[in-house]
């Protein structure tokens, strides 16, 4: 688990979320500011952000300053007027194209937005993994949708730029606005992730076998083709470079690995660790969805785990096209087409509204869930401190080692007391306490490997 090595209050882990922490950790590069504010470069007329600390990232205070200037709310039914959307403080790039009309979306089917950051908590930097999720409870069905973090899009109140910095100089009501402004749909509940909590969800599970199609010996100390079982850092890496203006291609390497992390989470009975799950990583992810929330779809991540349930897209080259921002920067983004791109997202919702039949593999599933349930029949939500050996010294003939166990009502697991028992002949008692040997603690940063990341920004 990851420890909290150091001191943060504590977030979350979800569902299907748990299969997309902090997907990327490319680096950026920019100028610095003054005010940690963000600010436009007059050649190229791009939006950038800075702050004394490191560039191209604000802090959480910074964020909520902003976002008080936007007015918004975050319920369901934000923005409370489809077109009410605030209008540019920045002259734009390129024209600001009109909003989208809501997307025609069944009540029933959750929309979620999945977010790999770029940085580490406190600060705030870029998202570099964008995954909307729409699930369809009823049917068991769902679909993940990529987009681009390139995408140059108009983000309500600024200008247009492109759609990873949304979060950052909004917080999750901004990139709530951009989605529906550019997209016409508004995701109810979103997760936030960094590298180093995809690292470490990848240890965790003890690694992932991949299948690298593509292999490229110049990137993460040399990728071979076929199975190559990854820890973290090897995840992470493999998860996150990208080799010029490629993202199509990362973008297919991250659904890869959602797609095996979540499937070895179904089986075995591995979701009944939700809760211990929820605990350690809990300040480190930020998300507005609960563990209670978690534990009641269980059943339903059984059922998303059989065959074919999810379904893959992404904003590919047929709905994209390269453009160069006006400037001495030469900075490349992507432009949408909007067209392509509104089929694809129909196509996504409409493969979700049909049912289809389980097949037995659900059965199986639930039966590891179940047996994995009567071997720990209370899932562990806290940990109690590290063991103590305690050996007492008695007047007695032999020496007698009595492991013991004993499970408390709130959900705390009491971890063994070995008690030996030895002969003495000089003291009628003594007692002798050695602390126990503490749990691995990872370091705080994750391990790098070498990539030929290429940096795009201005």
């Amino acid at each position: 688990m990851r420890k909290a090595l150091f001191k943060h209050s504590e977030s979350l882990l979800s569902l299907l979320i748990l299969i997309s922490m902090g997907i990327s950790a490319l680096s950026l590069q920019g100028c610095q500011s003054n005010d940690g504010l963000p600010t436009v470069d007059e050649t190229s007329q791009t939006l950038t952000l800075s702050t004394p600390i490191a560039s191209n990232i604000i802090t959480e205070e910074s964020t909520e300053a902003i976002d008080a200037t936007l007015n918004t709310t975050a319920d369901d039914s934000f923005p409370l007027n489809w077109d009410d959307f605030p209008p540019p403080s920045i002259d734009p790039a390129t024209p600001i194209p009109s909003p989208k009309e809501k997307l025609d979306i069944p009540d029933e089917v959750l929309v979620w937005v999945l977010l790999g950051s770029d940085t580490e908590p406190p600060f705030i930097g870029r998202t570099e993994a964008i995954h909307l999720l729409f699930i369809h409870p009823r049917f068991s069905k769902a679909s993940i949708l990529s987009i681009p973090n390139d995408l140059y899009v108009y983000i309500p109140g600024f200008t247009m730029q492109r759609i990873n910095a949304a979060y950052a100089v909004g917080g999750i009501e901004t990139l709530r606005l951009t989605l529906a402004y550019n997209f016409g749909v508004n995701p109810s509940r979103f997760v936030l992730a960094h590298p180093g909590d995809f690292q470490w969800l990848v240890d965790d599970i003890d690694g992932i076998d991949v299948t690298v199609l593509n292999p490229n010996p110049q990137v993460c100390g040399g990728l071979r083709a076929g199975q190559v079982t990854m820890d973290g850092a090897l995840a992470l890496c493999y998860a996150s470079y990208r080799q010029g203006m490629d993202e199509i291609d990362r973008m297919r390497r991250q659904q890869q690995l959602l797609q095996l992390i979540f499937q070895k989470f179904a089986r075995d009975g591995n979701l009944i660790k939700l809760p211990t799950l929820y605990a350690s990583y809990q300040g480190w992810i930020k998300t507005d969805i609960s563990l209670m929330e978690l534990m009641e779809n269980i059943p339903l991540a059984l059922r998303l785990a059989d065959p074919d349930r999810i379904g893959y897209y992404m904003l590919g080259w047929d709905q994209i096209r390269l453009w160069e921002v006006p400037g001495y920067t030469q900075a490349q983004v992507f432009l949408p087409v909007e067209e392509a791109v509104s089929a694809v997202f129909q196509r996504a919702i409409e493969d979700i509204l049909t049912p289809e039949p389980l097949t037995n593999q659900v059965q199986t599933l639930e039966a590891q869930l179940t047996a994995a349930n009567l071997i720990s029949p209370t899932p562990r939500a806290t940990r109690t401190p590290l063991p103590t050996l305690t050996s007492t010294l008695m007047p007695s003939g032999t020496i007698t080692y009595t492991p013991t166990m004993t499970m408390t009502p709130n959900q705390t697991q009491t971890l063994q007391t070995l008690t030996p028992i030895a002969t003495a002949t000089t003291s009628p008692t003594a007692t002798q306490t050695q602390p126990g040997y503490p749990y691995p603690v990872p370091t705080q940063n994750p391990t790098q490997y070498p990539t030929s990341t290429q940096a795009v920004y201005p």
